[in-house]
């Protein structure tokens, strides 16, 4: 399950954090109820659709109820979580470019824009450089020559917390072999971060603005719009290893760790 925060009605919840649909409000108007259900059917079908045909459905999906009703948002959240869901990297960018075009809300049209730096980002260094909460200066540039995971989280994302364990066993396991973590946490309450960080052993360094989701400074410039999310680069500082999730008592994303650290 991916935890997001996105505007005032969350419902770009992506395939992994959608559970179930909204209820119906039976006393709303006969066009909401309409739009109520057809956006839950969108997820619906979704989620039950194994096809590889079923980002296309989701997005085209999407593009169809914007179209109806365009002074709502939904169906732009609903395109988003179809990109980042697609696996095909040319039909993902088509898709970001389409929506860049469309008359989507300029907060959106940054997170496209996000979607597309991340995407041609893939095999390149991308670049992060920010102070810690903790006073320490972050700067992947600096860290060439090693194995960086970037997580974005949050204390209250009950989903990043699940996976925080398997993140901490490969920290310790990986560490002394080069192997770094950088949180970019969504937290807005600096002192609860502080907090927990200090009460669960979290030693890597924590990125802070204060910031929701969809106004933090970095989950804008990646265009991350559901969290936990991760991200692996390999010693050149190029981004390798996309949407890394950390699950289980035996994740892949060890794996991947260990393949990194054994490149010269």
């Amino acid at each position: 399950m991916r935890y997001v925060i996105i505007l005032t009605f969350s419902l770009a919840c992506l395939s992994t954090c959608f559970a179930a649909p909204l209820s119906t409000n039976l006393s709303a108007p006969a066009s909401e109820k309409v739009f109520m259900v057809r956006m839950n059917k969108l997820w619906l079908d979704y989620d039950s659709d194994s096809t590889t045909n079923a980002q296309k459905k989701l997005f085209e999906g999407g593009r169809a109820l914007q179209a109806d009703y365009p002074k709502e948002i939904n169906g732009y959240q609903i395109m988003m979580g179809a990109i980042e869901d697609c696996t095909n990297q040319a039909q993902a960018r088509a898709w970001a470019k389409e929506l860049i075009d469309s008359p989507a809300p300029e907060t959106f049209k940054s997170w496209y824009k996000g979607v597309l730096y991340r995407l041609d980002s893939q095999g390149k260094p991308v670049t992060v450089r920010f102070t810690a909460v903790d006073g320490r200066e972050v700067d992947l540039s600096k860290l060439r020559g090693k194995v960086v995971l970037v997580d974005f989280w949050g204390t209250h994302c009950g989903p990043c917390v699940a996976e925080l364990p398997r993140v901490k066993t490969a920290y310790e396991k990986f560490h002394d072999q080069g192997f770094e973590v950088i949180g970019i946490s969504c937290d807005t309450d600096k002192k609860e971060l502080e907090d927990y960080v200090q009460q669960h052993g979290i030693s890597w360094p924590q990125y802070f603005d204060g910031h929701q989701q969809h106004d933090n400074k970095f989950t804008v410039k990646f265009g991350i719009d559901g969290i936990p999310h991760m991200f692996i680069l390999d010693k050149k500082g190029c981004l390798r290893f996309d949407d890394v999730r950390a699950k289980g008592a035996k994740t892949d994303f060890e794996d991947k760790i260990e393949s990194l650290l054994a490149e010269q």
